[in-house]
């Protein structure tokens, strides 16, 4: 499966340029014009890594998506910032929010490309490639599950709290954690919306989900998953 980019630009100039570019060397690209429209693209889509410019027009800027990044699940997606500026300050910023690279403007295409490459590959040596639970495979790379050998169709936040749980074996996580985490919001309301959400997710991965063997309820907490002896993680 293609890798996903996701740029996120006020210059459409800028968006087109390194679209085709990305878009010729095998990328799947999507893009966005301001931070609303990033953080909808973010919320409705996984991608491999987010191309960001830090100063554009609107309200909000590119640190403000980054901060909203770093507070969600997506805080393990690689982050590429782009500026006009080579300030030293807003260089140690970027940095301390969490952007992996720093690309300054003008830039030639060939060096931005070796510097996706980059960052993608560190990425992918720090992730899992695979979970194993019982009959049940989660492919990290394809982003796809898999029951019995057959695709299961999850939605995107039904997947990441999957992957959430998954990833911690028996570590309880509250509810409140799992919605501040996967949707980005502290709404106590919040907590029915992960309720929903993991009993649909049990409908589609337990064999008996009104006696789940992996996604396990901790009462008047949140969830924990209790894999089975024969699980694996490889990497």
């Amino acid at each position: 499966m293609a890798q996903s980019i996701l740029i996120v630009d006020d210059e459409q100039q800028l968006r087109d340029m390194l679209g085709d570019a990305l878009s010729q060397a095998g990328y799947q690209v999507r893009a966005a014009r301001n931070v609303p429209e990033g953080r909808n693209e973010l919320d409705s889509e996984a991608f491999d890594i987010v191309v960001l410019d830090i100063n554009m027009n609107g309200s909000e800027n590119g640190f403000d998506l980054l901060r909203w990044m770093r507070r969600t699940k997506r805080d393990k997606t690689p982050v590429i910032l782009l500026t006009a500026s080579s300030a030293e300050d807003e260089k140690l910023q970027a940095f301390e929010l969490g952007a992996d690279d720093y690309v300054v403007k003008p830039f030639s295409i060939p060096e931005f490309q070796a510097r996706i490459k980059a960052v993608i590959r560190r990425y992918e040596k720090e992730r899992p490639t695979e979970i194993e639970f019982g009959d049940v495979r989660i492919d990290c790379s394809a982003r796809i599950v898999y029951k019995e050998d057959d695709e299961v169709k999850l939605r995107l936040k039904e997947y990441q709290i999957l992957v959430t749980l998954a990833e911690n074996p028996g570590v309880a996580i509250s509810r409140h954690e799992l919605f501040k985490s996967i949707w980005g919001d502290d709404s106590p309301s919040g907590e029915k919306t992960v309720d929903v959400t993991i009993h649909t997710l049990r409908d589609k991965i337990e064999s008996d989900p009104s006696n789940p063997q992996f996604i396990q309820t901790v009462r008047g907490f949140g969830y924990r998953f209790q894999p089975s002896v024969e699980s694996t993680v490889a990497s």
